[in-house]
């Protein structure tokens, strides 16, 4: 009898350590299997100062120059762009590798059209990697050197990852009309084609701001000017893009706008009249862009309106 219990006493344990050892190979295997998260993040990555996208049709360089950002060595970059840009690199995490089944169909793709992120802190490059979308623009695939590439998310956001490093290089510019400072301003021109005897000039008499040839509304000019300094372009084209809107830039201008600093120097806008079911303005500096026509409707003051009552 004693026997027979311990024999079953034997198997029992034998059949627990099998149970046991069965467990701790699964949660093994399962832990080697399971994602690094954060695979694609960087270390110090606010020490970070160049960022190089490079894809078979575009190389857009961004780099830190001890002040500000630049595009392509030649244009200050957008400052909300570039903290769109960090908040992605921070937060992004792989959440599982490409199946199998679709993941060699998935690799020849970002080889083909994918975007290489290069960073770099000073003159090192602390992580290279490639993004690539979905065709539907709902996922995003990044890629090490390695060939294996991983699904990406951002937690707690359903967005779609690689939209910022998709961006052309113009909408990385900082996008302000008047990247100026108010304080070196020496005069202003503003004239109406259309309704010249609007047209006006103002300019620092004696120590104040005001329109010359009438009794200014300091209150509403200063109010035109803050509007003027804080005005956005929507976009910047490029000569691909203008092309569609040289019908609008041979019209008779709906108002110039010219600033003039104490160097000198002028600092020009023209705006045209607005297309029919259009929901832009175009407009004209160095380059043409596009503005927003509410935006433009708190500058599009003429002379009258700046007369003391």
């Amino acid at each position: 009898m004693q026997k027979r219990k311990n024999i079953q006493l034997l198997i029992s344990l034998t059949i627990m350590m099998i149970a046991i050892i069965s467990l701790f190979v699964f949660n093994d295997s399962k832990n080697k299997s399971e994602v690094d998260k954060g695979i694609f993040q960087i270390t110090n990555l606010e020490k970070i100062d160049h960022v190089v996208f490079q894809s078979s049709t575009e190389k857009i360089d961004l780099e830190f120059n001890g002040t500000t950002w630049l595009v392509n060595g030649a244009h200050e970059a957008d400052q909300q762009m570039i903290t769109v840009l960090f908040a992605a690199l921070k937060q992004v995490e792989a959440k599982r590798k490409v199946a199998l089944s679709i993941q060699d169909s998935v690799k020849n793709e970002i080889n083909k059209n994918g975007i290489k992120i290069s960073c770099f802190e000073g003159n090192v490059l602390a992580k290279e990697f490639w993004s690539k979308g979905n065709t539907q623009k709902s996922e995003t695939y990044f890629q090490l050197s390695d060939g294996i590439p991983y699904l990406v998310t951002i937690p707690g956001y359903r967005v779609y990852v690689a939209s910022v490093f998709e961006v052309p290089a113009n909408d990385w510019r900082d996008k302000r009309v008047f990247n100026f400072n108010w304080q070196n301003i020496k005069s202003l021109e503003v004239s109406f084609p259309v309704d010249t005897k609007q047209s006006f000039k103002a300019s620092f008499i004696g120590r104040f701001f005001g329109i010359e040839g009438i009794a200014t509304d300091t209150t509403k000019l200063d109010k035109f000017m803050d509007a003027l300094f804080q005005l956005h372009a929507v976009k910047i084209l490029d000569s691909m893009e203008v092309r569609k809107y040289q019908s609008v830039l041979a019209q008779t201008p709906l108002m110039e706008i010219k600033i003039n600093d104490i160097g000198n120097q002028s600092y020009p806008l023209t705006i045209f009249p607005i297309e029919k079911g259009s929901d832009v303005i175009v407009g004209k500096k160095n380059e043409v862009v596009l503005l927003n026509p509410l935006v433009i409707r708190e500058i599009f003051k003429k002379k009258n309106y700046f007369i003391q009552k």
